[in-house]
């Protein structure tokens, strides 16, 4: 049986990757801290396994990937976790630069690095997820931006340095998508349709359409794609 591991495979953009990899038989490796998220993601996707830990803590990592082993053959892996702030950058402070340095990018690093043993004897595939505002900057959030930023430029290097090894690296940048972290930030029907005018296409986008792309770039059907920066956008950074 072959298991993709997932980052933040809890919630939003990451339990619908699970939902949409199950679907093909594969079995998704939801990495997560709330337990009780965890829990719910199994009942969602009922052949997913849960493992509970966090990207920032080194051990958690390697946790994860050895459950990943345990199930079955790695093949790829998706990067999902991550964390949204907003702050002024003339108010920014080092500590919380740091924090979300450490979700987003370093976690990504160490999933990456801790995977590439497994994904070599397969010749794998991995997506991170990273956000348009890496190409079009984010009023308010910089922070956010460079790291996911930095997140699409590891990507590509990474799919140049792998390729040697025959792993696809690829990543996904979505727009504003409709998770339980953008309804935090706009509650309300009205906000979120306010945020959705924005876009060309009207709307924000839903987790299943962010998930059946990185669903995609884990298939063969995308074995000759690596390298790429897949925007999931609505057309927002076509403008």
């Amino acid at each position: 049986m072959d298991t993709v591991l997932i980052s933040g495979g809890t919630s939003g953009i990451g339990l619908a990757t699970a939902a949409a990899v199950a679907a093909r038989g594969i079995v998704p490796v939801m990495m997560g801290r709330d337990a009780a998220r965890g829990a719910a993601a199994c009942e969602a996707v009922p052949t997913g396994v849960y493992v509970a830990g966090d990207v920032t803590v080194a051990a958690d990592v390697e946790r994860a990937v050895r459950t990943a082993a345990a199930h079955g053959t790695p093949v790829g892996l998706v990067t999902a976790a991550g964390c949204y702030r907003e702050c002024p950058a003339g108010e920014e402070t080092m500590d919380a630069v740091c924090r979300d340095m450490a979700v987003n990018l370093y976690g990504t690093m160490h999933l990456c690095r801790a995977m590439l043993p497994y994904l070599r004897r397969v010749r794998g595939a991995v997506v991170t997820v990273a956000s348009d505002a890496a190409v079009s900057g984010n009023v308010g959030a910089s922070t956010y931006a460079a790291t996911k930023g930095a997140v699409a430029a590891y990507s590509r290097s990474l799919s140049a340095e792998w390729s040697i090894y025959g792993i696809r690296v690829n990543c996904v940048l979505p727009g504003d998508i409709d998770t339980p972290a953008t309804r935090a930030l706009y509650p309300t029907e009205r906000e979120r349709a306010e945020l959705g005018a924005l876009y060309p296409l009207g709307r924000i986008g839903t987790a299943a359409e962010v998930a059946a792309v990185i669903d995609f770039l884990l298939s063969s059907a995308a074995g000759f794609v690596t390298g790429a920066w897949w925007t999931v956008d609505g057309g927002l950074t076509a403008r």
